[in-house]
């Protein structure tokens, strides 16, 4: 018998086991197969993971290439900063000057202006070729000077140099006839001596330019401040182009004033030979109208206006029939109405004159009264034209005050007590207080 039992093959396990035996044989398949797939998924996950980390990588280089290329971008731009810094430096050094010249520019202005202002007035009582020579002269700090007619060998205006005698003269018409016939400015910065002894330090001549051609000379002597610098010749250039202008406006001016005079003069002869009874009443009229706007202030073209105003206020009779105008006793009130009509037929008439339009409206309103009771319009107050408030006063008295087929003259003391009591209702108050100051003065000389 040996030592060891023989093992003999066991019995067959009972079922329970051999299931629980096959249950665990799948579950460990199960296992494997788990295993298997993880271990796969992991060789996956690693295989993604060496591919992002070689695009990061891919990406991590590209991005420094991109910081070499930006660093080299912030290098240009720091060059383009300092080259605009230089150039910014460089125009602010020029605005700098630049300034300085502008203000230099605008104290001589200043300069310039205080000096015209100077003889302002003594230059707006005296002739326009005078005027022109002395702005030339006051612009140039010359003392003396002549204004010669486009031959540069006759004087038009002249300061300073008006007794020479013909010798000396002709010796400075060398000069203005030189600038006339080169059509350019002569500058002449070394002392001349003329025939008679006179000396002068230096002149300068220019042609008065006019449309392109020659209308004068400026000639000025004795500069006190130095010789006549270009500056000094582009500003008697620029006298003498505006001075050709104004000599030509002045001539046409004349003309105009000529043809203006004219045309009143005939109008206020239709007016007389129209109704002979008021001859000389329109003259009357005008002369007062004028004292008495003078009082008031007005000048100028506003006093031309109350004169020609004044002149042809009733122009419109005209139009008026000679049965109603010339009828000895007193209008029917349609009578009346028709002869109203004149302060509209004289407005439209003037209006139609392009030289007479600017007293159309002084005519059509000098019927108004002050009190908004008159005719055509029934203004009141300031809105009747001054001229209009002014000529109807001064028409009423002189109406007044002069015989008429259907009455005698009344005296002057009780036209202005009539006069007075309409100041306010009829007339403005402020006219009728002048007309009787004027009336109660001296007459004109």
């Amino acid at each position: 018998m040996s030592s060891s039992a023989e093992v003999k093959p066991t019995a067959t396990l009972p079922t329970p086991v051999l299931d629980a035996l096959e249950s665990a044989r799948i579950t460990a398949l199960d296992w494997h197969a788990r295993i298997d797939a993880e271990r796969e998924a992991a060789r996956a996950a690693q295989a993604r993971a060496e591919s992002e980390c070689g695009d990061a990588v891919a990406r991590a280089r590209n991005a420094e290439q991109a910081l070499l290329e930006a660093r080299a971008e912030i290098d240009k731009l720091k060059t383009e900063r300092d080259h605009w810094h230089e150039q910014y430096g460089a125009e602010k050094d020029r605005a700098t000057r630049l300034e300085f010249q502008l203000s230099a520019m605008a104290e001589r202005n200043r300069e310039l202006r205080r000096d015209l202002l100077e003889v302002h007035q003594d230059l707006m009582a005296e002739d326009l070729p005078t005027l022109i020579l002395r702005a030339a002269m006051t612009l140039t700090h010359a003392e003396k000077g002549l204004c010669c007619d486009p031959s540069g060998e006759r004087i038009i205006a002249s300061v300073g140099l008006d007794d020479l005698a013909d010798a000396p003269r002709q010796a400075l018409f060398e000069h203005t006839r030189e600038a006339a016939q080169q059509d350019s400015p002569v500058v002449r910065n070394e002392a001349q001596t003329l025939p008679n002894g006179l000396q002068f330090a230096n002149l300068a001549a220019v042609p008065v330019a006019l449309k392109g051609k020659n209308a004068g000379v400026l000639l000025v002597v004795n500069k006190r401040t130095g010789p006549f610098t270009d500056e000094d010749t582009e500003l008697l250039l620029s006298v003498g182009r505006h001075a050709g202008v104004a000599l030509e406006n002045r001539r046409l001016h004349q003309a105009l004033g000529e043809a203006y005079v004219g045309t009143v003069a005939v109008l206020a002869d239709a007016i007389e030979a129209k109704d002979p009874y008021t001859r000389g009443h329109c003259e009357d009229v005008a002369a007062l109208a004028v004292r008495v706007a003078r009082q008031m202030g007005l000048q100028g073209e506003e006093l031309d206006h109350v004169k020609y105003g004044a002149l042809l206020h009733d122009v419109g009779k005209i139009g008026i029939s000679d049965g109603i105008l010339l009828k000895p006793g007193r209008l029917l009130p349609e009578e009346f109405q028709v002869i109203q009509r004149h302060a509209a037929i004289g407005s439209d008439l003037v209006s139609r004159v392009p030289a007479l339009t600017s007293i159309a409206a002084i005519i059509l309103h000098h019927h108004e009264r002050f009190d908004g009771s008159g005719y055509p319009a029934g203004l009141s107050g300031d809105d009747i034209p001054l001229a209009s408030r002014i000529i109807s006063a001064v028409d009423a008295l002189d109406a007044m005050t002069s015989p008429r087929p259907y009455r005698e003259p009344v005296a002057k003391e009780a036209a202005l007590a009539e006069l007075r009591r309409c100041a306010g209702g009829q007339f403005d108050p402020t006219v009728i207080a002048i007309v009787e100051g004027i009336l109660a003065g001296p007459p004109p000389a």
